[in-house]
C-alpha cells in the first residue's frame, strides 16, 4: 500500500501505538537495554518530536498575533466584534464552571483519595519547588497586568493571554482607522499568517515520527507502576473527561448542527495530536487549518475564536484541577463545605483561564489553588506519576472544547 493512500489520522494513530510499543519495551524496568545505551539513545528517539515541536512553536506567537488581528478586523464593525466576543467569553466561561462541577462531583463522588493508604504515601522525600510563595496579588492589578506593559517581554515569556488582548487591539484599529494607515500593517500580518501556514504544512510532514517519538520517550520517563496505585485517581479524571467530550458532542449538535460522528471524524487528527504533545497553543496551527479547511469554518470565525480559546478555554485542564483538589483533600482528611465548594469553582475558573497551554503547566497552577484551600502543597508528589498521561488526555479535551466553540459560533453568527 503507497503510503500517501494511508489517511493522515491513521498514520498518526499508528504512530501512536507503535511509540506506545516502543516506550513499553524501552522503560528501565525492562532491562531491554543498559542504561547507558539508554542516555544515548533516548535524546534521539524524541528527536523527531522536538524537531516538530519547535517548528510549531517557532510560528505560535506570530500565528496568534496575527490570525486574532485578522479574525477581528475580518469582522464587519466592532458592534460585531462586542457581539461575538461577548458570546465566545460567556461560552467559556460557563463550559468551564461545568466541566469544574463535573469533575468535582465525581471526586465526591467515587472518593478517589480515601482508597490510599495514608501510611504508604511518602511526600517529604519527593517535595518538589512548585509553590512559588508569591504573594498574592488583588484582583484589579491582575486584570491591569493582561494587557502587556512590555511587548517584548510578553512574548519571550509566552504570556498568551497578554498576546491575545495585543492582537485584538490592532484589529480594533484595523477596523477603526484609515485604510491608507492600515493596509501596510494588514498586508504584513497577512502575508505572516501565510507563513505559518505553510510552516504548519512543512510540519506536517514529520508528525506521524513526532508522535511515535514523544510517546515513546514519555512512556520510558514515567512508567506504568504508579497507574496501579492511583487507579481511582486516574479512573475519576477520565470519567469526568468523557462526561465532558459528550457535553461537547451533545452542544455541538444541538448548537452548532454537527451530528456526533460527523463532528468526532473531524476532530480525531488534533485529538491525536493533543494527546501526543500535551500543549493546545502548539497545536493551535494546525487546529485551524483544520477548522478552515476541513470543518468549513468561516475564517474570521477560527482566527477569532480557536486562539482565544488555546489561551482561556480550558475545560480538561479546569476539570482535572478539580478532581486533584479534592482527591488530595481526601488523601488528607479535609473536608469542604458546600460555601468552600463553590468558592473553589470559581477559583479554579478562574486558574484555568490563566493556564499556559504547554506541557506540565496545569500541576504548577494547582499548587497555588491548594495553598489557597490550605491542602499541603507537597501532596502533588503523589500526582507527578500519572500527571503526564492525564495532562496528555486533558490537552485532548481542551481541543475538542476549542473546536465544538468554533462550530457554535460560527452557527451562531450565520443566523
Amino acid at each position: 500500500m503507497q503510503t500517501d493512500k494511508i489517511p493522515f489520522w491513521l498514520k498518526i494513530f499508528i504512530g501512536l501505538i507503535l511509540g506506545v510499543v516502543a516506550g513499553v519495551c524501552f522503560h528501565p524496568d525492562r532491562n531491554f537495554i543498559s542504561e547507558k545505551t539508554a542516555s544515548m539513545f533516548l535524546p534521539w528517539l524524541r528527536f523527531p518530536g522536538d524537531v516538530f515541536l519547535n517548528l510549531l512553536q517557532m510560528i505560535m506567537i506570530p500565528l496568534v498575533i496575527a490570525s486574532v488581528a485578522l479574525g477581528v478586523s475580518s469582522l464587519s464593525n466592532l458592534s460585531d466584534l462586542y457581539k461575538l466576543g461577548t458570546r465566545v467569553f460567556l461560552y467559556f466561561i460557563l463550559t468551564t464552571v461545568l466541566s469544574i462541577s463535573i469533575g468535582i462531583s465525581l471526586a465526591l463522588l467515587i472518593k478517589p483519595g480515601n482508597k490510599i493508604n495514608q501510611a504508604e504515601v511518602s511526600l517529604s522525600e519527593t517535595k518538589k519547588d512548585i509553590s512559588k510563595s508569591e504573594k498574592e496579588e488583588p484582583i484589579p492589578k491582575i486584570i491591569a497586568d493582561i494587557i502587556p506593559s512590555n511587548l517584548i517581554k510578553a512574548i519571550a515569556e509566552k504570556q498568551m493571554l497578554s498576546l491575545v488582548v495585543f492582537g485584538i487591539f490592532l484589529g480594533i484599529f484595523f477596523l477603526s482607522a484609515d485604510s491608507i494607515k492600515v493596509a501596510p500593517l494588514r498586508n504584513l500580518l497577512t502575508s505572516l499568517e501565510g507563513f505559518c501556514i505553510w510552516v504548519v504544512e512543512q510540519a506536517m510532514k514529520i508528525a506521524p515520527f513526532a508522535v511515535f517519538g514523544l510517546m515513546a520517550y514519555a512512556l520510558t520517563q514515567v512508567g506504568v507502576a504508579l497507574l496501579t496505585g492511583l487507579f481511582y485517581y486516574v479512573f475519576t479524571v477520565l470519567a469526568g473527561l468523557f462526561l465532558v467530550l459528550l457535553m461537547y458532542l451533545l452542544f455541538a449538535y444541538l448548537f452548532g448542527n454537527r451530528k456526533p460522528i460527523q463532528f468526532l471524524n473531524e476532530i480525531r487528527e488534533i485529538q491525536i495530536l493533543g494527546f501526543s504533545t500535551s500543549s493546545s497553543s502548539s497545536v493551535l496551527p494546525f487546529s485551524l487549518k483544520i477548522a478552515k479547511e476541513k470543518m468549513k469554518i468561516r475564517e474570521k470565525i477560527a482566527d477569532f475564536v480557536l486562539p482565544l480559546g488555546a489561551t482561556v478555554n480550558m475545560d480538561g485542564t479546569a476539570l482535572y484541577q478539580g478532581v486533584a483538589t479534592i482527591f488530595l483533600s481526601q488523601v488528607y482528611q479535609i473536608d469542604f463545605s458546600i460555601t468552600e465548594l463553590i468558592l473553589l469553582v470559581f477559583t479554579v475558573t478562574g486558574a484555568s483561564i490563566g493556564t499556559a497551554a504547554t506541557p506540565g503547566v496545569g500541576i504548577v497552577i494547582l499548587g497555588s489553588i491548594l495553598h489557597s484551600f490550605h491542602i499541603p502543597i507537597e501532596g502533588i508528589a503523589i500526582l507527578f506519576g500519572v500527571d503526564r498521561f492525564l495532562d496528555m488526555c486533558r490537552t485532548s479535551v481542551n481541543l475538542s472544547g476549542d473546536l465544538t466553540a468554533a462550530v457554535i459560533m460560527d452557527h451562531w453568527w450565520k443566523d
